[in-house]
């Protein structure tokens, strides 16, 4: 990666907006750890919410040196003026917005001001299958700058005839070894679980929404519990359809053997008990779960849909099956239970690939510089249009 642009100015100064700021979100742990890595020098990073933000998420960026502040969600140009008011106090330089929402309220913030706006886009579906999100975006984002975490967020996204700056950032993952509260579990460990010494333990960490598809997961397992009497599955995570994955799970055979965890903040730690890892959600923006379980040195079975191909080559670093295929996903796992040697030799390459390709110090800094090229070419063609 080319070295940061040298700048006699003082540093940049970017805010991260985004509608709710929850702890626990994908969106929160990613403008974390641009801010934990950054090249403080260079950029330094506000945070703000539409939100009232959760203590523990003001909590964590002020651990980083980030400030939080609080924009108000009663309505766009209310949120709006709250934002170009601190623009103006700050003397903030670039906003960057995380999601749709919090893109307009940069967008009014920034009216006639000069100020880039940055839409760092995380999802997949949601501005396309909306026909009037997808024509406002579409108008407006033209010439925006836009940050992508993975090139099928950049094939399902980009706007029809866009000229902007735009570029893929894949994000970071840390490795267990930052944190403390991330060393997988040990053995010991599974009883507190109810888990015998002896399972195979199959786990899946992710909200519970319709495309992160749990029904899959459940009868795939039902299937290959008939066949492994020692199977069990830990399901993480929590979400509109947590309830009915619980009744769906209640009428399968295997039912005693399924684990509804719920969320938890030891959810990297609660890898360790896990054998294999699955993750069958058939939507994925980036998937850092799936980083997580193979940073943890877990053998990883995930769909072949969206990002997740980006994350795993198929028989090197990890196992891709056809999406809502409940047989092709048995045989994968299959593969994995009969074969562990072949299972941890794939769990090694993939926690190395991790460490190769998704680092904190890199990420952050391509983060910053892209942020400063926006900022700077901005300007230049302002002073353009003054001469």
């Amino acid at each position: 990666m080319p070295d940061l642009p040298l700048s006699d100015r003082r540093p940049l100064r970017a805010i991260f907006v985004d509608v709710p700021l929850i702890y626990s979100s994908g969106i929160t742990q990613v403008l974390s750890k641009v801010a934990r890595y950054r090249p403080k020098d260079v950029l330094s990073v506000f945070v703000a919410s539409l939100d009232v933000p959760q203590k523990s998420t003001v909590e964590l960026f002020e651990s980083v040196d980030a400030r939080v502040e609080h924009l108000g969600n009663a309505s766009i140009l209310q949120s709006a003026l709250r934002l170009r008011k601190l623009m103006r106090s700050e003397s903030l330089d670039v906003v960057v917005a995380n999601s749709f929402r919090s893109y307009l309220v940069g967008k009014v913030a920034t009216l006639f001001s000069g100020t880039p706006v940055v839409y760092w886009i995380h999802t997949i579906n949601q501005l396309k299958t909306n026909p009037i999100k997808n024509f406002i975006f579409s108008t407006l984002a033209r010439h925006d700058p836009l940050i992508y975490v993975s090139e099928a967020v950049m094939v399902n996204n980009r706007p029809e005839g866009y000229r902007g700056e735009d570029t893929i950032i894949y994000n970071s993952v840390e490795p267990p070894e930052n944190n403390p509260d991330w060393q997988p579990y040990g053995g010991q460990k599974r009883r507190e679980f109810g888990l015998p010494e002896d399972a195979t333990v199959l786990g899946y960490m992710a909200h519970f929404v319709y495309y992160k598809d749990h029904a899959t997961l459940l009868h795939t397992f039902d299937v290959l519990a008939k066949k492994f009497p020692k199977l069990y599955l830990l399901l993480l995570g929590n979400g509109p359809d947590h309830d009915a994955m619980v009744r769906l799970a209640s009428q399968l055979d295997s039912s005693d053997r399924i684990l509804f965890l719920g969320p938890r903040k030891d959810a990297r730690a609660v890898l360790g008990l896990v054998d294999i890892y699955v993750h069958v959600a058939t939507e994925e923006a980036f998937g850092l779960a799936v980083i997580e379980a193979m940073l943890a040195q877990r053998p990883v079975v995930a769909a072949r849909a969206f990002a997740l191909p980006e994350l795993i080559r198929d028989g090197e670093t990890g196992l891709l099956f056809e999406p809502r295929n409940v047989q092709d996903l048995a045989e994968k796992v299959t593969r994995l239970i009969e074969d562990p040697v072949y299972a941890a030799r794939l769990a090694q390459a993939g926690e190395e690939a991790c460490r190769r390709n998704f680092p904190p110090e890199p990420f952050a800094r391509q983060v910053t510089t892209f942020l400063q090229d926006v900022t700077i070419s901005r300007s230049a063609r302002a002073l353009l249009r003054e001469v």
